[in-house]
């Protein structure tokens, strides 16, 4: 596992903490381990035989409906029975090892694995404005660094789109919107207009004319305000900023916060999106990855060594590292 944020090292304590604290827990998780992959398997082993029986059966007497049918309730009633021991090895993990993990780096963190940013908190940066039909949140840490108050967790918005065939049959589509983590930071002012900045698709690759697409796209897109042309290519070449403030939005990007941007995206690696939005700075990373989750049951051991629990303490320490980086601890500004 490697984390995004990194830099966090055996100096900061984890050494002690893991001798003393986390490598008894992480022997009593493996034990949790072995017994949710054992019964994993004997339930695998009672409910494969069966299966394989019925979709014999019904490709026998050329019957694919009840084929198709007898695999996907043989996946489900896995699930099922599966489920309580499954969760009983993820949240053992949460609550034991990763809540410590959050507590090293600051004790005055919050850390709640089945919390998180809520939809409406998500929807209010109108960093996406796309409709969600589905949304799910986890892993919510919050606390401050310093005199910056955030609020992260992993985040997963989707839409659906439905499609008929010639036969009459509805056929219902998954899409993501966003998939990844979302932080929420006080930015100690209070902004007159909103100000957006996001993935650059257009600029370069097509230069001038993407950025003719680029006036386009918020004229067509419902999220507000206009296409800010700023001074420093590099940025420009990485992202594109709409606002409906032109001079706030020139204030809010110095030069500066500009730079610490662009390093802090080579750094994570993955596409970044902000909004200054009232005196919130809403930020999104977009990545697949799944934050805070234990080793595999089947693949994986949970006696982890000391590198393995760096890497997660790297993840935890995301928000630090974003707050140091970005500099959003330097109060230039008055709330007003």
């Amino acid at each position: 596992m490697s984390g995004v944020a990194p830099g966090v090292t055996v100096g900061d304590g984890l050494q002690q903490l893991y001798q003393t604290e986390i490598q008894p827990l992480l022997d009593e998780l493996e034990a949790t381990r072995l017994r949710a992959r054992n019964h994993s398997l004997i339930v695998g082993a009672i409910v494969a035989p069966i299966t394989l029986l019925v979709i014999a059966g019904a490709l026998l007497v050329q019957i694919e409906f009840l084929a198709i049918f007898a695999l996907v309730a043989a996946v489900i009633a896995w699930a099922f029975f599966t489920n309580a021991a499954r969760a009983r090895y993820r949240d053992q993990f949460k609550q034991n090892v990763v809540a410590r993990l959050v507590h090293h780096l600051n004790p005055q963190l919050s850390y709640v694995p089945d919390a998180g940013i809520e939809q409406h908190e998500f929807s209010a940066s109108r960093i996406y404005t796309q409709g969600i039909d589905r949304y799910s949140c986890e892993d919510l840490i919050t606390g401050s660094f310093g005199a910056t108050a955030f609020r992260l967790s992993e985040v997963d918005a989707e839409y659906k789109t439905t499609s008929t065939d010639s036969k009459g049959n509805t056929n219902t589509s998954w899409h993501t919107i966003f998939q990844g983590l979302f932080f929420i930071g006080d930015f100690n002012k209070r902004f007159g207009g909103m100000t957006f900045v996001l993935p650059d698709q257009h600029e370069g690759l097509l230069g001038g004319v993407g950025r003719t697409l680029q006036a386009w796209g918020g004229k067509l897109d419902s999220r507000p305000g206009e296409l800010v042309a700023l001074e420093d290519p590099e940025f420009e070449r990485a992202f594109v900023v709409y606002a409906t403030d032109q001079v706030e939005a020139r204030y809010i990007l110095s030069t500066s916060l500009m730079r610490r941007l662009l390093e802090f995206r080579a750094r994570v690696k993955r596409p970044l999106a902000l909004a200054f939005i009232d005196s919130n700075l809403y930020l999104a990373i977009s990545t697949s990855k799944q934050y805070f989750e234990p080793p595999s049951i089947f693949f994986g051991s949970a006696t982890m060594t000391l590198d393995d629990i760096k890497a997660y303490l790297a993840d935890v320490a995301l928000a630090r590292d974003l707050i140091a980086d970005l500099n959003l601890n330097l109060r230039i500004w008055s709330k007003a």
